[in-house]
């Protein structure tokens, strides 16, 4: 029980190393909107899988 029970203080702990990580190597919210602009750009060719309707 004293495994499980102590999580909460393990997890709690490691907050500030974790969030400093996650800031060094996430994409800031500029490189988000580029990343995203430049997916919009993408037009896939489906034409060979619709069925022309009658």
């Amino acid at each position: 029980m004293d495994v499980y029970g102590d999580n909460q203080g393990i997890i709690a702990g490691c907050v500030p190393e974790i969030a400093d990580f996650m800031d060094d190597v996430l994409p800031g919210q500029e490189a988000d909107d580029e990343f995203k602009e430049e997916l919009l750009d993408i037009v896939v060719d489906t034409s060979g899988y619709l069925v022309e309707a009658s």
